[in-house]
């Protein structure tokens, strides 16, 4: 028998094939490609950087479910007993919980562009690494429960989901339009080191604004669509099931697009 109780959504899926390798993709875009080259110079080059970090990469590998494949292969450098230990744990109950989630992904979020650890960021390259792991892992932690693939401490229902997403646009809203509407320039780094392309840092500034926005609106539409298009799916495969059970008819035990079982089952 599986470990994940018969196999995770992602493993029967061939939708989810290719997303780890468009997830690596996008990191490596985000810390080896233009972006990165250009992140010193313009503040839009560094927002795609940042946003491919948190809004692009997360989500892709998490389709994958990386945790139910790595407790069906049962590694020997991550054995299935240590993993599941790990997964029960304390500290990973706690971090996982969407309203702990929400709240880190949060405090990052707010404290590294409306306070001055962006500009020691852009100052420091040590601190800019810790900021790109600090988003990058606090996304992961974001998109656990909302992508609903793997096992995890804590399950959400489908509306719960829908709304746990729709709780982050308003954030994503916020910090865009504050930074695009800026009548002055929020990271001194960006005065003195200007874009190649001849914009100010001003304008450059007004842009990374609007990115933001923009990519966060529309990142979280597409996401809750997939959520409420696997909803429906997942009942009308319940139905199916039922009907098939009252007519004495064989139906299918494990549906190809179900979420993945509680977390308990992924326990031998």
């Amino acid at each position: 028998m599986s470990p994940c109780g018969g196999g995770s959504a992602a493993a029967r899926s061939p939708g989810y094939s290719h997303t780890p390798g468009a997830g690596l993709l996008a990191i490596l875009v985000a810390v080896d490609g233009p972006p990165d080259v250009l992140s010193d110079v313009s503040l839009s080059a560094h927002m795609i950087q940042h946003l491919l970090l948190q809004l692009v990469a997360p989500p892709l590998l998490l389709l994958a479910a990386p945790l139910s494949l790595l407790l069906r292969a049962d590694p020997p450098w991550l054995p299935r007993r240590a993993l599941v230990r790990l997964l029960r744990s304390r500290t990973v109950r706690v971090l996982s919980h969407p309203a702990t989630v929400l709240g880190l992904f949060t405090v990052v979020l707010v404290g590294s562009h409306l306070t001055p650890l962006y500009n020691l960021a852009l100052e420091h390259e040590w601190l800019h690494e810790i900021e790109h792991v600090a988003f990058f892992v606090t996304a992961l932690l974001f998109w656990w429960p909302a992508i609903g693939v793997d096992p995890a401490p804590h399950r959400l229902s489908y509306p719960g989901r829908l709304l746990y997403l729709l709780l982050d646009m308003p954030l994503m809203a916020y910090l865009g339009l504050a930074i695009a509407n800026s009548s002055r320039i929020l990271y001194p780094h960006y005065a003195v080191h200007l874009p190649p392309w001849g914009a100010s840092a001003l304008q450059d500034q007004g842009v990374a604004g609007t990115i933001m926005w923009v990519s966060g609106t529309f990142t979280m539409i597409p996401a809750m669509a997939v959520v409420f298009l696997r909803w429906l799916d997942e009942d009308a495969r319940k139905q199916a099931r039922l009907e098939a059970r009252q007519d004495g008819l064989p139906h299918d035990p494990a549906p190809a697009t179900a979420p993945a079982p509680p977390f308990r089952s992924a326990v031998p």
